[in-house]
Formats: structure tokens, C-alpha cells, sequence
């Protein structure tokens, strides 16, 4: 007697089913491709090969979906220190009043509307130009 005839079943059975290594061995293949006959006793409750792999790339895509809407959230921000004069701090606060925008937010505005115009401005000098 061995103690694996000592473990309990539910209903008291304790019935294996006997197979030999080489017939594990080449179930192998049949396990690989999702449908195992000598692993397995329940096959008809498991996902074959075919929908475990739509559900793995379902898992990924609403992953990356919750991670891209996580950056939208985060703005990604450096904080940095600057010199103003009191007529342009005072100029910047009344903005921020009349607008209700944070003053980085103002000085971010200004800064992109400053490089979009500066861009134009090269174009133009560069279509204009009548160097061949």
C-alpha cells in the first residue's frame, strides 16, 4: 500500500487512470496545441488554444488601454525657476485673474504660440528665398 491510496476522492473513489510515460510523453503534442486527452480530465470546460489566445490579446489591449488613459491624465511637467520683472509678474497675475488659468499655463501658451510663430516665419524666409 502505498499513501497515494490513502488520499481521499469525493465521492470515496480513488480510481487513476493508468497510462504509461511514452503515452504522456506523446500527449504532450496534444497539449501544446490545447486539447490534452490524458493531462486534463475535464477538456470540455477548458479554452481551447484558439480562445485562450483572443482572451490573452483582450487582456492586453484593456491593459494598454487603462495605461494609455493613465498618461492622458498625467501631464508630464518639469519645474523650473525664472526671472521676471515686477511689471511682467504683475502682467502675468492679471492675466491669470481675467482668464482663470494657472500662470504656467499662460506662460506654456505664450511659449507654443511663440515657436508656432517663429516656425512660420522661417517657412516664409525659406519659400521666399530666390536662391536656386
Amino acid at each position: 500500500m502505498s499513501l497515494s491510496d490513502l488520499k481521499k476522492s469525493k465521492d470515496g473513489n480513488t480510481k487513476k487512470r493508468q497510462f504509461t510515460v511514452d503515452e504522456f510523453i506523446s500527449d504532450a503534442e496534444n497539449y501544446a496545441k490545447g486539447a490534452p486527452e490524458i493531462v486534463s480530465s475535464d477538456i470540455n470546460n477548458q479554452l481551447n488554444l484558439t480562445q485562450a489566445v483572443i482572451a490573452a490579446k483582450k487582456y492586453v489591449a484593456d491593459k494598454k488601454a487603462e495605461q494609455e488613459a493613465a498618461n492622458k491624465t498625467k501631464k508630464p511637467f518639469r519645474h523650473a525657476t525664472f526671472t521676471l520683472s515686477e511689471e511682467a509678474i504683475t502682467q502675468l497675475s492679471e492675466l491669470a485673474i481675467e482668464t482663470k488659468l494657472a500662470k504656467s499655463h499662460i506662460l506654456r501658451i505664450l511659449i507654443d504660440e511663440l515657436c508656432n510663430k517663429a516656425q512660420q516665419e522661417k517657412i516664409h524666409k525659406l519659400l521666399g528665398s530666390k536662391i536656386d
